[in-house]
């Protein structure tokens, strides 16, 4: 035993358990190509000449005496396990970028969905029962019809030309059962108010669809565009739904300027992109025909084009905050609609928030950037607060932060975030900030728009029968239009440009 423990502890063999993980590292953070080869050279010599220097003291005259020895051998030691678990942390990084980008697919929850007052309890129950559909989502439709035909049998199906009609059908018990996409249940109520609480669900089905392929650019030379959508939904982040947040990220790494311009999710805009869907609706609504739909819905809005998108769960990614140890945001004093000093208290979770700097945890968060009903300008102020915490979001990431906690910030993320880029575009980037750490400018435009109440939503009823008592939308101000698309413009022609507060309030 003594003998094996001395070979153990024998500065030969420590050489070259040192240099092992040091020579792992290196492959490991070379596989990663994040790091320049500036800094990756300089860092492969060092960490062997260290490795080498231990040995070397180890044998020198000076070093004779035991505690010193012992001192020595111990760094040795507590470098391979360092190095051993920087691998670790670095591997987690390349397992966490290619679990986020490439995203090749996306899932649909189809419902079948039948009276709360109804007997039927299962699918089993419906057997030989008429189901209906809505034509507007044929394609979906008829899917979910094989998948529920694999469990019960053969079975018939109805369709109806809009969701208005659709929901008529059920309640006045000419189907028993509808198949609906679970995002559209909500979406119903516009249809007849509350129906969502006189329904039940007895199956749920998950149709898997190809998502929208990169317009890839040279990421660290042209600028491009990103549109971020951000939903409430829980779950897989590949679920279908619908987007609370809409924001087109315009970056140009020559000027190292950021433009974020978010639009508010109920603009009334013409629906581009939907099969048998035609008209105009609220933005939030295209995502009815995937993320697709609404990029090709922005893009005939300003006439721009996407290079990519990037999607994440809103309600997961405020874990974020909490892995970052909280949030700070200065809240300005917006025009609140029950006092004059700019307090406000969240809807959810009953929060007040005071005007200036605050710092929030992840619920706190999730409910400062979800409110909006305390607002004279509701979905307005809503949007400019989503962009200030994601702002305050990118800075707190970018500092020693990210090192400190970087664990629990792919942890964080790797459920609630994905995007079409490529690992390797992604990996450019962080490879160009590291090289020539530049500072980025970021810059913010909110679109707005006047608030009316409309009877035609083209992916909610049949454009002239939705709620008798119409629905509020965000009709698009031209000016707002124009401008969004002279700044992005701008931003994709190399200029620099600087919003002052006029700007962003017109």
């Amino acid at each position: 035993m003594k003998k094996i423990i001395s070979v153990l502890v024998s500065r030969g063999f420590l050489l070259i358990i040192t240099l092992i993980a040091a020579i792992f590292f290196s492959y490991v953070v070379y596989q990663l190509q994040i790091l320049p080869t500036k800094y990756y050279i300089p860092m492969v010599v060092i960490l062997i000449f260290v490795c080498l220097l231990l040995y070397v003291v180890q044998n020198d005259p000076e070093y004779e005496h035991l505690l010193r020895v012992t001192v020595v051998k111990i760094m040795n030691v507590v470098l391979a396990i360092a190095l051993a678990f920087a691998s670790l942390t670095a591997m987690k990084g390349s397992s966490f970028l290619s679990s986020i980008t490439n995203a090749s697919t996306q899932s649909i929850e189809m419902n079948v969905v039948v009276l709360k007052s109804s007997s039927y309890n299962s699918l089993e129950d419906l057997e030989g029962c008429i189901f209906g559909g809505n034509e507007q989502d044929l394609v979906n439709v008829n899917k979910t019809e094989a998948m529920i035909e694999d469990e019960i049998g053969d079975i018939s199906v109805t369709t109806y030309s809009s969701y208005t009609n659709l929901v008529e059908a059920l309640e006045d018990y000419e189907v028993p059962a509808i198949i609906v996409k679970a995002v559209d249940i909500d979406s119903l109520d516009d249809v007849d108010s509350n129906f969502s609480n006189k329904i039940r669900i007895i199956a749920t089905f998950t149709i898997t669809i190809a998502t929208v392929s990169a317009n890839s650019a040279n990421v660290t030379s042209e600028a491009f565009n990103i549109f971020i959508c951000g939903t409430d939904k829980t779950g897989s982040i590949d679920t279908f739904g619908l987007s609370d947040v809409n924001m087109i990220v315009t970056v140009n790494p020559t000027t190292k300027q950021i433009l974020l311009t978010s639009i508010p999710r109920d603009y009334y805009v013409e629906i581009i992109g939907m099969d048998n869907v035609t008209g105009y609706d609220k933005l939030t609504h295209s995502a009815k025909g995937g993320i697709s739909c609404t990029m090709e819905t922005l893009e005939n809005l300003l006439g721009i084009e996407f290079n990519y998108y990037a999607k994440f769960n809103f309600t997961s990614f405020m874990n974020v905050i909490d892995a970052l140890g909280g949030i700070t945001i200065d809240v300005p004093q917006y025009d609140v609609i029950d006092n004059d000093e700019g307090v406000f208290t969240t809807y959810i979770g009953n929060y007040t928030i005071y005007p200036g700097e605050n710092t929030f945890d992840a619920n706190e968060a999730l409910a400062f950037v979800r409110e909006r009903k305390s607002f004279v300008n509701g979905d307005t102020v809503r949007g400019e607060n989503q962009m200030l915490m994601l702002k305050a979001i990118i800075k707190k990431i970018c500092s020693t932060s990210l090192i400190t906690n970087m664990d629990e910030i792919f942890e964080s993320l790797s459920d609630s975030f994905e995007t079409n880029m490529s690992d390797k575009e992604v990996k450019a980037l962080i490879n160009m900030q590291l090289d020539d750490g530049a500072s980025w400018d970021i810059q913010t435009y909110h679109m707005s728009g006047t608030d009316i109440r409309t009877y035609e939503l083209a992916t909610v009823g049949n454009v002239s029968s939705v709620n008798p008592d119409g629905l509020y939308v965000t009709e698009p101000s031209e000016e707002s239009v124009v401008l969004a698309q002279s700044y992005i413009e701008a931003i994709m022609n190399d200029e620099i440009i600087k919003l002052d507060t006029e700007d962003e309030d017109e």
